[in-house]
C-alpha cells in the first residue's frame, strides 16, 4: 500500500500483473485518468478484477440515480456517483473485457439506485 491518487499512481509503469477495483470508480473523481493509470501500472496481458456499483435497471431507475448524481447522492456518500457504467469505461481505457456478470446487492428484496452492480475480469491486450 502506497499513499496517492488513483489519478497518479505513485509506482512505475508495467509494474503489476494484476489490479483489483472494488467500489472506487464511483467516487473517483476523474474515471478515464484512473483507468488510464491502472492500464499504465499493468503489465501486458495484466488483469483487472473489478466489483462495482453503477448505472442500471430501466429508464426510470437510470434517470433516478442520474438526478440523484446531481444533487444530494455525492455529497451524502462519500462522492459516489449512481449512475457510472463501468463495463463502458473500461472498453473506452483499451481494455478488454473477460467474463462479467451483472448482478443486484442486495441479491433479493427491493432494488434501490445503488443495488446495480457489475463483476468481473478486465485485460490490458498484450502488445
Amino acid at each position: 500500500v502506497a499513499p496517492g491518487v488513483s489519478e497518479a499512481l505513485p509506482v512505475k509503469s508495467e509494474a503489476y500483473d494484476a489490479a483489483v477495483l472494488s467500489l472506487v470508480l464511483c467516487s473517483v473523481r476523474d474515471v478515464p485518468r484512473t483507468l488510464a493509470e491502472v492500464r499504465r501500472v499493468l503489465r501486458p496481458g495484466g488483469t483487472v478484477r473489478f466489483f462495482e456499483h453503477g448505472s442500471g435497471g430501466g429508464p426510470v431507475m437510470r434517470s433516478t440515480q442520474r438526478g440523484l448524481d446531481r444533487t444530494v447522492w455525492p455529497r451524502l456518500a462519500g462522492g459516489c456517483h449512481l449512475s457510472r457504467d463501468t463495463v463502458s469505461a473500461l472498453r473506452d481505457a483499451g481494455f478488454e473485457l473477460g467474463p462479467y456478470r451483472r448482478l443486484f446487492m442486495p441479491e433479493k428484496g427491493m432494488r434501490l439506485p445503488t443495488s446495480f452492480c457489475v463483476l468481473g475480469t478486465a485485460y490490458r491486450p498484450a502488445e
